[in-house]
């Protein structure tokens, strides 16, 4: 039961999800995303860092909060179009 509601959870939002416009890299700090529906963003490489899944592995637990290390200091050198609809930074 739980496998179905997820898989339909999964599915309404994909369909719910606003199109990408635009993605722009503003080397080394900041990524602008804008998005069919208006709304843009801008994505500091600390952020992302923190929360790409990459960076799970990375986590350490310091006075029972989590921590990852080496993100202040984050740079962006580049954006690579990954199939469809990714990007590797």
């Amino acid at each position: 039961m739980y496998a179905i509601q997820s898989a339909i959870r999964s599915i309404q939002t994909a369909v719910n999800c606003p199109r990408l416009t635009r993605f722009s890299l503003l080397a080394p700090k900041t990524v602008e995303v804008e998005f069919a529906n208006g709304s843009a963003y801008n994505l500091s490489a600390e952020f992302l860092r923190i929360y790409s899944p990459a960076a799970d592995s990375k986590v350490r637990l310091v006075g029972g909060e989590k921590v990852i290390f080496g993100r202040r200091h984050i740079g962006i050198m580049s954006a690579e179009p990954v199939g469809n609809y990714g990007v590797t930074l």
